[in-house]
């Protein structure tokens, strides 16, 4: 009787390790994708959340109008477009899109009630 393993048992055995091996590193790469998309998310839901708080602390009512800047949050660059909007019913509507590349754009809107010399309520 011979000790050992022979050549056949060898490369099926080499085979469902390179498969397993296969399997999660997809998994790994699928993880690290998910987690910097969900990054992303949070990154531009921050930036949009932030837009929305400093309108509302303006002194005085802001012009209607479009407007767009670069930003930068956890390393990751971030396009913001705001809009605002004046009614004649004192509403002030903001809207705020943050966006970062082709993958992800988060919307926010806020409506605002204002006496036209400024209180934001």
């Amino acid at each position: 009787m011979r000790n050992g393993f022979t050549l056949v048992e060898l490369v099926v055995a080499s085979v469902i390790i390179l498969v397993v091996l296969t399997a999660l590193s997809v998994a790994l790469i699928s993880f690290i994708r998910g987690g910097k998309s969900l990054e992303l998310q949070e990154g531009a839901l921050t930036l949009a959340r932030v837009e929305v708080a400093e309108v509302e602390r303006l002194e005085e009512v802001p012009l209607p109008g479009r407007t767009e800047r670069s930003d930068t949050l956890w390393g990751h660059p971030y396009t913001i477009e705001t809009t605002v909007a004046l009614h004649e019913d004192n509403a002030m509507d903001v809207f705020v899109a943050v966006s970062s590349g082709d993958s992800i754009t988060i919307e926010l809107a806020r409506r605002f009630y204002t006496d036209r010399n400024r209180n934001l309520n």
